[in-house]
């Protein structure tokens, strides 16, 4: 019985397979054409008796790409002359000068700054006055009547000067005599100090000071102290070679090394065609503070 049953599910799965496979052929055999080729086998209706011809199938195209517009050119700038600039025209500007040249030919000393004066309204200069002296850096009225044997009195009036105390540099003096004195000339020897010597140490704390040289014999002479900290002190003498310092500790308070120098000078404070003497030093020292020690440290009771 069993057998049986396996015939008959055999025979069964057989006629479904067949059953199957009829159907697949059939379908295949009644696939329809490509669309070209139906449309290639088409034909197309004419007149009667006329052959039938396939129709022409256009092929479809591609649209070409968009083209990319170009940039557009600029026109060509104009170009326009240039402007011409009018330069500004230069004005000549003056300078102003100074009425009078005031400087001094020694260092540290200085003349009578002063304007230039104006003469006495209504009076004459001396016409007995030949002679005439132009005025000098550092020059006074008193040293001028000095040098012409007169009065600063006298020569206000044969100049007739405003004031006797304004002179201006060039300005041209009448003065009395005949002929121009003349200076006396200043031999020039070799300089020594004497006192401080140079590079001392051996200088008083307190008390006074002598300076004292050899030199050339000049009516004056100008002392220059420099100081340790730059400042300067100036002495200036008539007719001797020494000058003390009678306060020493108000005049030099600083202690350290101290420069000095002789200027000589003639009798209008302008020095001579000799050399100035120094540099020469001295050294001041302060005296040491001595500390009182205890009894019994070794010190005095």
């Amino acid at each position: 019985m069993i057998k049986a049953l396996a015939s008959r599910l055999t025979t069964l799965l057989l006629m479904l397979i067949a059953l199957m496979l009829g159907i697949i052929i059939t379908r295949m055999t009644m696939a329809p054409l490509p669309a070209q080729q139906a449309e290639t086998m088409t034909a197309t209706p004419t007149e009667a008796g006329a052959t039938s011809t396939p129709s022409e199938t256009i092929p479809p195209y591609t649209p070409l790409a968009t083209l990319t517009p170009s940039r557009t050119l600029l026109p060509p700038p104009t170009f326009e002359p240039p402007t011409n600039t009018v330069e500004p025209s230069l004005t000549p500007s003056t300078t102003p000068t100074p009425t009078s040249e005031i400087f001094v030919s020694i260092p540290g000393l200085r003349g009578a700054e002063s304007p230039t004066p104006s003469s006495t309204p209504g009076c004459e200069p001396r016409k007995d006055w030949k002679l005439t002296y132009q005025v000098q850096p550092n020059d006074a009225l008193a040293r001028i009547a000095e040098r012409y044997n007169t009065t600063v009195n006298e020569l206000v009036e044969g100049n007739c000067l405003t004031d006797a105390n304004v002179i201006y540099i060039n300005q041209e003096l009448r003065v009395p005599g005949d002929t121009q004195p003349q200076e006396p000339e200043v031999e020039c020897v070799a300089w020594e100090p004497l006192t401080p010597a140079n590079g001392t140490f051996a200088v008083e704390t307190t008390g006074t000071l002598t300076f004292n040289w050899r030199g050339p014999l000049a009516p004056r002479n100008l002392i220059r102290v420099i100081k340790p900290n730059g400042e300067i002190v100036e002495f200036v003498i008539e007719y001797r070679q020494n000058e003390t310092v009678t306060n020493i500790v108000e005049t030099f308070p600083e202690e350290g090394t101290y420069t000095w120098y002789v200027y000589p000078l003639n009798q209008y404070f302008q020095q001579v065609s000799c050399l100035e003497g120094g540099p020469w030093t001295f050294t001041k020292q302060l005296s040491p503070t001595i500390t009182p020690t205890s009894a019994g440290a070794g010190g005095l009771p």
